[in-house]
């Protein structure tokens, strides 16, 4: 099996401790997030999804496919009355809102990192109508102190990808699941075979200058780390051209925008642009991958090998 080559920034937080790098990715990650949320608005769809859609048909637009996402994950998550969900890295509350609005009885405790978007994740949930059901914590998800068996279901949706402590990390999910909870990402991962430059500076622009910390594992490393925690990987999607086709459409959108977005951000447009055409090339020629990975605690109660495809 070929050893897959670490990133500096990886090597570098290797030799941190793990408070050192928690820190870090408190400090680094939530500066890209911190940006006003109206770039944004202008770039993402409607509901300020920062992770890939999921097309199906040519000619679809974002919100169209987006959409699509939402209900793949409310399908997948299966939530149902008296559950509770976490959403680790739910951003402005894209998809935590839409589980919030889309499902009834239903508990949503969301985190992120960044204190601009918990403020709007908060205003949303109270302009939609849910703000009953929601929570939204600025902290690092290694700060939480969580009871065992609290949660009948975890999210990662383009968040997981930002932190470095991943074991222990999934240690704590398989712990504070129920049995029959489900554990639910969707991010980006490197194929197991090296197809490209992981020192490059085009890696570093992304990993580093855009994002603050990402630290990509492959496919295979993912669900290790998912199954040595006690659960059972019941399905995983390959979403890499939805991504390609999404990053195309964010990258149309900054170039829209571009005049706007550098009025209220000098430079940023470029940024984006740089880093989601970088990207999009990746994921385009498969240097990088996306998948969207399901895995369950103990017995399913979902016979998963019934779902239709697509």
């Amino acid at each position: 099996m070929q050893v897959v080559a670490k990133h500096p920034a990886e090597r570098l937080a290797e030799k941190r401790s793990r408070e050192v790098q928690m820190e870090h990715e408190r400090q680094v990650v939530a500066e890209h997030y911190q940006h006003k949320p109206e770039i944004f608005m202008r770039v993402l769809d409607a509901r300020l999804a920062y992770a890939t859609a999921v097309y199906l048909e040519d000619g679809e637009d974002l919100d169209a496919a987006q959409e699509r996402k939402f209900a793949r994950l409310a399908t997948k998550l299966d939530l149902r009355p008296g559950e509770t969900l976490l959403d680790v890295g739910c951003g402005w509350g894209s998809n935590l809102l839409y589980l919030a609005q889309h499902t009834e009885g239903v508990a949503f405790h969301g985190i992120t990192l960044s204190s601009e978007q918990a403020q709007i994740a908060r205003k949303r949930a109270e302009d939609w109508g849910v703000a009953d059901k929601v929570t939204i914590e600025v902290r690092h998800v290694e700060t939480l102190d969580l009871p065992d068996e609290s949660y009948d279901a975890v999210l990662f949706s383009g968040s997981i990808v930002h932190m470095h402590s991943r074991a222990e990390i999934h240690q704590m999910v398989g712990r504070i699941l129920k049995p029959g909870g489900r554990l639910l990402i969707s991010d980006c991962y490197y194929p197991a075979v090296n197809r490209g430059d992981r020192d490059s500076s085009a890696t570093q622009y992304i990993f580093v200058t855009a994002l603050g910390y990402c630290k990509l594992t492959t496919l295979s490393e993912e669900l290790a780390f998912i199954e040595d925690s006690g659960l059972d990987i019941v399905h995983v999607e390959d979403l890499t051209e939805s991504y390609v086709r999404t990053l195309g459409a964010w990258i149309d959108n900054v170039r829209e925008h571009r005049s706007w977005i550098d009025e209220q951000s000098p430079g940023f447009s470029k940024l984006l642009q740089t880093y989601m055409t970088i990207a999009r090339l990746s994921f385009h020629k498969r240097t990088a991958l996306e998948y969207m990975i399901l895995g369950v605690k103990g017995r399913p109660r979902t016979n998963y090998g019934t779902w239709p495809i697509p």
